[in-house]
């Protein structure tokens, strides 16, 4: 509606002109002169109330559905699989920025104004058949022009989006190993590579931006050519007397004014390329996200015991060629301890990362209390388990908000949720730490300036105790999963996490540790020993433990023998 009101009202100035032309010249009326000026300057400033409203409403329907996807979306980068939430999310936030501003961009008002291209040409063939078809000639060529963009720029965009994502995620790469790289002094080498790949994406980029420019030139050259050409079959008509001055100007403007929308996303054709790309993927992410929300449980189950059950367990590699776990089975009554031993590779960590609910399995299951970790619905499922993996991280806020996973530092702990910090750190051994540092339990950590310095063994107890964390009114988890606790531990860490170990025993809490370390497996009752991803012993420690001992005697033996 507010576009038919534009068009409308920019017509009022160029009958004006007509009328200028046609009337008052020949009349010499000021009073007619002033009337027409006055009804011009009045449509003007109606187009403009209108036009601005207009633009403001696109903009707020920009912002409106970025809004709207973000929300929609946000779920799936957070419950996706986390080896591509961050390829995932970097791609879909670069895709809703996309289609925003193609929204509140000028190319869909363009779009938005195509039907009045062919009232244009009405309007011209009403004022001499001749002008219309010089007014349709120059929509022919345009749109010719139109279509050879499309041709020309359709995959040079695909391959610029790609190389300029490749280009970025290969950045944070190498931002996130800065220090290695500064230790083996590798700033040259990969210097030099992470230029060569952003060079190919300017490159990739200089391939669309070049034809664009290219193409676009040609369509101002030929509005131009074709304003020249509507002017001069304007004026051959007039000395033909089957026009008049004011129909050779009005033609003109006319003209401008149907093939600007044309003009226009022949100008932002890319842009018009990449948001189609962008609504492509994101369509394709909502319904994903429609299906992942499917699956979610509606019941609410009641808090585990922590009684843990794996039978027939498989997990295969992203390409699916490669079996990382297969065939695992075992089980624990609840508040039991479990090392889980291996040489590297041999699917310890991928092991933790399913039990913890992290990674779904390609095959089988993981239970609590004989109910599948599928049943669980996310908040559920945290509530029921703790998982300190292998790397830790923590994000920006104070220790405390990240003991009590509040992702919003702002907010101000409640004392119950205080309470709730100090306990879990209490139990984790973290206490007397944490209150040494600058601020205690407000010491602000993380990526933010100012931010305080944790070391490696500092933030793995900082994390023991964020794992353990009961928030207010909620139970400790049931079930606590811990990925190499002690890698970056000094003897005191060691001694705290020992007792943390013991205490949530004592609590009849289940705990899974994968470790080296012949401490904490003398803390077990249970062993898993891993070996290609399947499981080659596993029992009451004691039990294992013999087990061991008359392997390396055999292998000692067949060594000997064959000496």
């Amino acid at each position: 509606m507010g576009g038919t009101i534009v068009h409308l009202l920019l017509l009022i100035p160029t009958l004006v002109t007509l009328q200028v032309y046609d009337r008052v010249l020949s009349s010499r009326s000021t009073a007619t002169l002033l009337m027409l000026l006055a009804a011009a300057a009045l449509s003007l400033v109606a187009w403009w109330v209108v036009d601005t409203a207009r633009v403001r409403w696109h903009s707020a329907r920009a912002a409106g559905l970025e809004s709207q996807l973000t929300r929609a979306l946000m779920p799936l980068t957070l419950y996706g699989p986390s080896f591509a939430a961050g390829t995932v999310s970097t791609q879909l936030w670069r895709d809703v920025g996309t289609l925003r501003a193609f929204v509140g961009g000028p190319s869909l008002l363009a779009l938005i104004d195509l039907p009045w291209c062919a009232i244009y040409l009405f309007v011209l063939a009403a004022f001499h058949p001749l002008l219309g078809a010089v007014a349709l000639a120059g929509m022919v060529v345009l749109i010719g022009l139109a279509w050879l963009t499309e041709w020309r720029l359709r995959g040079a965009v695909g391959s610029a989006e790609q190389a300029h994502f490749q280009a970025q995620r290969v950045s944070g790469e190498v931002a996130s190993f800065t220090d290695v790289l500064q230790a083996h002094g590798q700033q040259r080498q990969v210097g030099s590579a992470l230029i060569a790949i952003k060079d190919d994406a300017s490159m990739a980029r200089m391939a669309v931006e070049l034809p664009s420019h290219g193409l676009k030139g040609i369509g101002k050259l030929a509005r131009q050519v074709l304003q020249i050409a509507m002017l001069a079959t304007g004026a051959w008509l007039v000395m033909r007397g089957q026009a008049t001055g004011g129909v050779m100007i009005a033609g003109s403007i006319l003209l401008g004014k149907a093939l600007a929308p044309l003009e226009t996303l022949i100008g932002g054709w890319n842009q018009q390329l990449e948001a189609r790309d962008a609504l492509a993927r994101l369509r394709h992410a909502l319904l994903s996200q429609a299906h992942a929300v499917s699956q979610l449980p509606e019941t609410i189950l009641p808090p585990s015991r922590g009684e843990l059950s794996v039978g027939h367990l498989g997990v295969w590699s992203s390409a699916g060629n490669a079996a990382i776990l297969h065939n695992v089975n075992f089980a624990l009554p609840a508040g039991s301890m479990l090392a889980v031993l291996g040489p590297s590779g041999s699917g310890k960590s991928t092991l933790a990362r399913v039990l913890a609910g992290i990674q779904a399995p390609t095959q089988g299951e993981v239970a609590l209390d004989r109910a599948a970790l599928s049943q669980y619905g996310p908040q559920a499922r945290g509530r029921a388990t703790g998982f300190l993996p292998q790397d830790v991280l923590l994000h920006s806020g104070t220790v405390a908000h990240n003991i009590a996973r509040l992702w919003r530092p702002a907010e101000t702990l409640t004392p119950e949720q205080s309470d709730a910090v100090v306990l879990a750190a209490q139990r984790a051994g973290a206490h007397e730490l944490i209150v040494a540092l600058p601020k205690g339990y407000d010491t602000p950590i993380g990526q933010e300036p100012g931010a305080h310095v944790l070391s490696g063994g500092q933030r793995q107890r900082v994390a023991l105790a964020r794992a353990i964390y009961a928030a207010p009114g909620a139970e400790e988890p049931s079930l606590v999963v811990l990925d190499e606790p002690n890698s970056q531990l000094d003897a005191k860490g060691e001694l705290a996490l020992e007792g943390c170990l013991r205490g949530l025993r004592e609590r009849s809490r289940t705990v899974v540790v994968i470790t080296h370390r012949p401490r904490l497996i003398s803390l077990a009752s249970h062993v898993l020993v891993l070996r290609e991803g399947a499981v080659e012993q596993f029992g009451p420690t004691e039990h294992v433990r013999q087990w061991m001992v008359k392997r390396n005697q055999t292998m000692m033996a067949n060594r000997a023998a064959q000496e």
